[in-house]
């Protein structure tokens, strides 16, 4: 697959050089690979966002010490996305870093079973993902549904009285309504609301399939990371998502609950070169 690229551009904002380029993906999937080169040791936020929306695609700080190839999974995009790196050590007299080289490859295509349950439930999601800054939500909260799902996105969690620090909840009777913070979720990349979104879904739809009830955090955290993995989600967004859940309230089974999901990952990552396609750099 051929990507339209932009060239590359240096502009000065506010004191701080920030290096961008575009990308033309069409809404295709894709692998972005870069190259970035360093005269010293620099840190860089790379950040990878709809130019008309703002919205992030994936986000990341890097410390880079030296010379370093780096890969972007990018299940999910629009027409157009923008690329920028910023050096976050500015105001320097000249930029310490350079991209050598930059190239695209189509997405990493893994074997996943999906029932249309879980294909209705993905569409939603991903449209609630890309649209969430720009849409409704209120005190009260605003309710969004197809497919027989339904997500009230509210200003704030608010029980008793208290704003609760969960990003996300899903109720437990027959409605099964998925109640989402607007508040707490205003920074999530769309990969990282599409797995907190996946992991409510898994608690009332998935977890009684693996024999586990439907409270079960740990496999509902499991399943969540299973379907972004095998639908090409970077294992850095998966990771990242529930590591922003989890700073807030740092208890035992939260302990347990990222040692899981960072052992899944791993495995998953390991036996990623013989169970999937992967784009050769």
């Amino acid at each position: 697959m051929e990507l339209d690229t932009y060239s590359e551009v240096e502009e000065q904002q506010e004191n701080k050089k920030a290096m961008r380029f575009d990308l033309l993906p069409y809404s295709k999937p894709f692998h972005l690979f870069l190259d970035v080169h360093v005269l010293r040791p620099v840190n860089l936020r790379l950040s990878i966002f709809d130019s008309m929306t703002k919205r992030i695609y994936s986000e990341r700080n890097l410390k880079l010490k030296s010379n370093r190839k780096l890969r972007f999974k990018l299940p999910i995009c629009p027409d157009q996305l923008t690329v920028e790196l910023v050096d976050k050590n500015l105001p320097r007299a000249r930029s310490v870093f350079r991209i050598a080289e930059i190239k695209v490859q189509p997405d990493t295509k893994c074997p996943v079973r999906l029932t249309d349950e879980d294909r209705r439930f993905i569409k939603f999601a991903k449209w609630f993902a890309i649209e969430s800054t720009r849409l409704d939500a209120g005190e009260k909260g605003t309710l969004y549904q197809s497919d027989g799902f339904t997500i009230l996105f509210v200003d704030r969690i608010i029980e008793d009285g208290v704003e609760l620090t969960t990003p996300a909840r899903i109720s437990r009777g027959a409605a099964s309504v998925i109640q989402v913070s607007k508040v707490r979720t205003m920074d999530y990349t769309v990969p990282m609301l599409l797995v907190m979104l996946f992991h409510e879904y898994a608690h009332k739809f998935k977890n009684e399939q693996f024999g586990k009830k439907e409270s079960n955090e740990v496999t509902a955290d499991v399943i969540a990371c299973h379907m972004a993995l095998n639908l090409g989600f970077d294992s850095y967004e998966v990771e990242e998502c529930f590591e922003e859940v989890f700073k807030r309230k740092k208890t035992d089974l939260n302990k347990r609950r990222i040692s899981a999901i960072k052992e899944f990952i791993s495995i998953f990552n390991n036996s990623e070169k013989t169970r999937c396609k992967i784009p050769k750099q």
